[in-house]
């Protein structure tokens, strides 16, 4: 039974790259489950304990709603292993690993590792956001660059859609900004239809809005 386990598990590891912390390396890029699974959260690791990590370029409250100046402060306290501030360290950040799993008060216990160069077939059968075919720079050109881009804070507004984590760790690795998460979701027949609308919906009401203030 004990060897079963143990099998199950190394298949688990297998497609969905999952490693242990100890065994993660500067330069790679490195994602986190969310939202019960929902999505993941991507990094590029610098160095001992140390990751940058692209988040929302607006402060914003966990839940959505303001809380109490005590919530607040206490919500932005930082880190007393890498000062980092959550709602206050915004855009291109670096933290600590504890601080890159953590969302809200859950500290995730998935830490995996994208991989790249990987096959078209075996793409195709894990999961979106954990895998690319692209060729990666070398860790030390990743690195350097990852850390260009913290130093400057200059990979522009966080967009969920055009602009995300995942744009960044990508970019970091191969020049090219990609989100296979996004990619598989906008995939689906029914996203771009909702998207247009959306879009069209806006348009309309902008229209509206500059029509009455005209008359």
């Amino acid at each position: 039974m004990q060897k079963v386990k143990q099998k199950i598990e190394k298949g688990k590891r297998i497609f969905t790259h999952r490693k242990d912390s100890c065994r993660v390396k500067p330069g790679d890029h490195i994602y986190s489950y969310r939202g019960f699974g929902s999505y993941s959260h991507h990094g590029i690791y610098v160095s001992e304990d140390c990751v940058i990590h692209f988040i929302p370029t607006e402060s914003h409250d966990t839940n959505g709603v303001s809380g109490t100046e005590e919530e607040e402060e206490e919500e932005s306290a930082p880190c007393t292993k890498c000062g980092y501030q959550h709602n206050v360290h915004l855009g291109v950040v670096k933290s600590c690993l504890d601080c890159f799993l953590s969302h809200g008060a859950h500290l995730s216990e998935s830490l995996h590792v994208y991989e790249y160069e990987e096959s078209s077939i075996l793409m195709k059968l894990k999961r979106a956001g954990s895998c690319s075919t692209s060729k990666s720079f070398s860790p030390e050109t990743v690195v350097k660059l990852a850390t260009a881009l913290h130093k400057e804070n200059c990979f522009g507004l966080y967009n969920l859609v055009d602009n995300n984590c995942e744009h960044f760790a990508t970019f970091c690795k191969t020049g090219i900004r990609s989100s296979e998460q996004v990619h598989s979701v906008m995939n689906k027949p029914i996203i771009p239809i909702l998207v247009n609308l959306i879009k069209n919906a806006t348009s309309t009401l902008a229209n509206a809005d500059r029509s009455r203030l005209q008359n």
